[in-house]
């Protein structure tokens, strides 16, 4: 009971600190955009390619300096944080990463607010944790408060902010540690709601419930919308891939980033006039390319129907580049809100289309904007009931609770079928970290064959005889041997049962090079166990050979079967060690 009531405590503390944070936040994007967006204003268009490319050059020596966890979308890093390290943020996290995702959007990033509070928020719950050095426990739980709490925070949404935390984070339902994360929420919604108003996010006029029979459309609405989940989360990643292949600066990167997005805005800005397009800004709201900034001016002219079908779906693409392209080069922000810019697109443009071949059919296409806003986020984020709740506490509107139901469910079905991952754990993934239900992961995916391999293993050369190889053997009782030349260039790989391939032929002793195997299974430094793992099953091998990446033949060193066995090992303790409970790790997540 008394660490219950701690909890309780600690979680409206963290409440405060959380509301207090996304206010502050919520100013400083503000007043920064005010002054950054004098630059086009000097320059004109040009000044729209100049200022995002700015930004990703400032982002970039903030971050990569200081705290490369801030680089990105920020809710991967609170995941790993919380399943990984025991709820261990460092302090300097949240402070950086304000700062940096602040001069992405004021910049013209094409990102959200989102991502950034999350991480924010969630340092905050950390630092908590470990200033009254709390156990991993309740440690990980004041981490989901303080993300919940400034997710609803931002939002206005306290009951979105702690399903997210607890869907998204946790894994699920954590005990009763859902009481904490729900105060927290509440109290920072209420802090914010105080201070700036307690208006709903969007605009939205009043959607009323259609026929039945338009459910049929809301379900082919999530479903397209799933496909389209699947495409933006693997086309952003794949951006993010090619555009890590350039030969550049980490610290020019984002800049490059930033340069293709102002590059789109421009023709953004084009289109918006050949679409009539204005968005909805309000009175303190500087302007900003629709794709670029803050979304919500175009998600508020969307919903109120202002926007014609071309700019519906020509500028939900066009963001899918941009969003790529600044998070994908190294610039900080989230993903939720360019989420629901697409959604709203998408959705929209359906609900035209839809309102067209059956005229007097659909009575208010833009309430398929509405629900596409949430169903593309269901397949993207996988969180189909926060999803649904944090849309209805968004824009104030309960009546379409049937389409965002059915719409939700087809998206994160469909989406679920064609990719195992979301667009948070996918970027884990790229690291080699699995999650599962939260704590679940696959331990070898967390150990690199640099850290487990022999760097001076028993090697032979080419000119050695068979009885100098049996004389080794007896020696070192290995069975498996590189062969190297003088600059330590792997030429083959030899086993003892190639001793007995070939027989002697009389008066004549084979040398290794006529024995040894030239065929051999080389890997980076980088690789994980567990792929290195799979590619020895793959060849029927029990070893291979760690190579340097920039000399592909060059051995630094060589990893046996025995190795994979040590590598579990080490990656239990350590796991034990950050706060992951080893035995809740079933066989079936390790060794899937």
């Amino acid at each position: 009971m008394q660490q219950q009531i701690t909890l309780y405590t600690l979680g409206a503390i963290i409440g405060v600190i959380s509301g207090v944070t996304s206010i502050l936040f919520k100013l400083l994007i503000l007043y920064m955009s005010r002054v950054f967006v004098i630059i086009p204003q000097v320059l004109g268009v040009v000044g729209w390619v100049v200022l995002p490319s700015l930004g990703g050059l400032l982002v970039a020596l903030i971050v990569l300096k200081y705290a490369p966890e801030a680089k990105g979308h920020g809710v991967p890093e609170a995941m790993e944080a919380y399943s990984l390290r025991g709820g261990n943020i460092r302090f300097r996290v949240p402070i950086l990463k304000s700062i940096g995702s602040a001069i992405s959007i004021s910049t013209g990033g094409s990102c959200g607010r989102e991502g950034p509070i999350a991480q924010i928020g969630a340092g905050v719950g950390s630092m908590v944790g470990t200033l009254l050095n709390l156990d991993k426990r309740a440690k990980r739980t004041l981490l989901v408060c303080g993300l919940s709490a400034g997710i609803a925070a931002t939002f206005n949404a306290p009951l979105g902010g702690t399903l997210f935390g607890i869907e998204v984070l946790a894994g699920g339902v954590i005990g009763f540690s859902i009481l904490p994360v729900i105060l927290a929420s509440v109290i920072a919604t209420a802090i914010s709601s105080y201070v700036l108003g307690p208006a709903a996010s969007f605009q939205t006029p009043i959607f009323n419930p259609g026929h039945p029979l338009e459910l049929i459309f809301y379900l082919g609405l999530g479903t397209i919308l799933g496909v389209t989940s699947v495409v933006w989360m693997r086309g952003f990643y794949s951006i993010e891939n090619l555009l890590e292949k350039l030969r550049t600066s980490k610290y020019l990167l984002p800049a490059i980033g930033g340069l293709l997005t102002g590059l789109i805005g421009v023709g953004t800005i084009y289109l918006e006039s050949i679409f009539g397009y204005s968005g909805e800004f309000s009175p303190d709201q500087p302007y900003y390319p629709a794709i670029m900034g803050v979304e919500y001016a175009f998600v508020d002219a969307v919903l109120m129907n202002k926007v014609a079908i071309g700019a519906l779906f020509f500028f939900g693409l066009l963001k899918i580049l941009a969003t790529s392209f600044t998070l994908g080069s190294g610039g900080s922000g989230g993903v939720f809100a360019p989420t629901l810019f697409m959604g709203a697109g998408f959705g929209g443009a359906f609900g035209l289309v839809c309102s067209m071949i059956i005229p007097g059919g659909i009575l208010q296409p833009m309430a398929f904007a509405l629900v596409g806003m949430a169903a593309l986020f269901a397949g993207t984020g996988r969180a189909p009931i926060t999803c649904i709740v944090m849309i209805m506490e968004m824009t104030a509107d309960y009546s379409l609770i049937l389409p965002l139901m059915i719409a939700v469910s087809a998206s994160y079905l469909v989406s679920s079928l064609i990719e195992p991952e979301s667009i948070y754990t996918m970027k884990l993934v790229r690291r080699g970290v699995h999650l599962r239900s939260g704590a679940h992961i696959d331990v070898l995916q967390t150990i690199r064959v640099g850290e487990i391999m022999t760097t001076d293993p028993t090697v032979l050369t080419t000119e050695m005889t068979v009885s100098d190889v049996f004389s080794v053997i007896d020696r070192t009782q290995h069975t498996k041997f590189p062969v190297i030349d003088n600059d330590n260039i792997v030429l083959g790989i030899l086993i003892a049962e190639d001793l007995f391939k070939k027989p002697e032929e009389e008066g004549r002793e084979y040398c290794v090079r006529d024995l040894m195997n030239p065929d051999f299974l080389h890997l980076p430094p980088d690789s994980t166990v567990d792929s290195a793992l799979q590619a020895m099953i793959k060849r029927d091998e029990g070893h291979a050979v760690i190579v340097d990446p920039n000399k592909p033949r060059r051995m630094i060193g060589y990893i046996t079967k025995a190795d994979i066995l040590k590598a579990h090992e080490i990656a239990a303790i350590r796991l034990q060690k950050v706060g992951v409970d080893v035995e809740d790790i079933g066989s079936e997540e390790v060794y899937r």
